[in-house]
């Protein structure tokens, strides 16, 4: 199971690997790379409880250990998404038996804004565990140039590989759709923290400034924003968390999605979005600019600049420029994160 082809009467055989594949939270990316992996290797999940405390979080390390001591054998290769404490173990095992061990750098291990206590190093004991998986592992796989740049200069012996994230690129033709003159927002926004975060305070005030327009934010607590905001513009409409085929309807309806967050490695919604024929419109932050290489939608966090700049793109046509926007994101579909998953893990 070491070796990773055979040839038997001059045909070359891919053999499947057995990996271990170790997360925290189960989210849609996290599964998207469990059911990639899984199509081609042979799989097995586990899951390190986040946990609050150092005593809850011992025991989840202890467990760890157990399971890797008598498991690890079993195993070509481990697959981490995340370089925090879960990634320490796994990482020391595999180099003491030299085995295989990949780490994907998502963002929030690379992060760091004390103002809104948001990064794996706001703690020196998780930047530890980051700044030591990053540099000991058999490489970091970066969701964006901007990650794999902040990974180097982070861990100075850590080796990268960038592999974009992916979103399952459809075949819409965004002529066919019918646009409303719709501006739209999305994400998971249920704490003080993503509200910021996302920049949610400023896709508001920038609806305040452009009363003739209709805005509407997706995913988030009503309650809470209204908590928050005390006085909504009336152009502004809250939609709570919606499943995917929901959200793909307001995909097809708006004309712009608005990204406006403080840190963002990649931005998965922006691409969605500019899949369905959205003009996109984020500020040059983190990974967004990779995205929206047109650099005439991207603009600095200025209340005058964006409000100008959607003022001028909510009058662009449906099919002028924007069918340019699917072409751009062919990289980030999911076919091509496969393939490099693939021939990372059989090299």
């Amino acid at each position: 199971m070491r070796n990773s082809k055979i040839t038997i009467f001059d045909k070359e055989i891919v053999m499947r690997k057995k990996i271990l594949f170790i997360y925290t939270n189960y989210s849609s990316f996290v599964k998207t790379d469990f059911e990639i992996l899984s199509s081609e290797h042979d799989v097995i999940k586990y899951q390190f409880k986040p946990v609050k405390g150092l005593f809850k979080t011992g025991i989840e390390f202890i467990k760890q250990f157990l399971y890797l001591l008598f498991n690890i054998w079993k195993f070509d290769s481990v697959f981490i998404w995340f370089a925090d404490y879960h990634s320490v173990l796994p990482v020391l095992f595999t180099r003491i038996l030299n085995k295989k061990s990949f780490v994907v750098i998502g963002g929030y291990d690379v992060a760091k804004i004390p103002s809104l206590n948001y990064g794996v190093f706001i703690s020196k004991i998780r930047g530890f565990c980051a700044i030591y998986s990053m540099n000991t592992c058999t490489k970091n796989l970066t969701v964006s140039n901007y990650v794999d740049r902040k990974v180097r200069w982070i861990a100075k012996k850590s080796v990268t590989r960038m592999i974009y994230n992916c979103v399952n690129i459809s075949n819409s033709d965004s002529k066919e759709i019918e646009k409303e003159n719709l501006i739209i927002t999305v994400g998971i926004i249920d704490s003080d923290r993503t509200f910021l975060l996302k920049g949610i305070d400023t896709f508001i005030e920038v609806a305040r400034l452009l009363p003739e327009h209709e805005f509407m934010i997706i995913g988030a607590n009503k309650n809470m924003i209204k908590n928050l905001i005390k006085n909504m513009p009336d152009n502004l409409e809250i939609v709570g968390r919606i499943n995917h085929t929901e959200l793909i309807h307001y995909y097809k309806r708006a004309k712009i999605y608005c990204q406006f967050s403080r840190t963002e490695s990649f931005g998965v919604s922006i691409v969605e979005a500019m899949n369905f024929g959205c003009v996109p419109v984020v500020t040059n932050i983190g990974g967004m600019p990779e995205i929206v290489e047109n650099a005439r939608f991207v603009v600095k966090r200025n209340m005058a600049s964006i409000s100008e700049l959607i003022q001028r793109t909510i009058y662009i046509k449906s099919g002028d420029d924007i069918s340019n926007f699917q072409n751009e994101i062919i990289k980030f579909s999911l076919r091509n994160r496969k393939k490099y998953l693939h021939n990372l893990l059989i090299s």
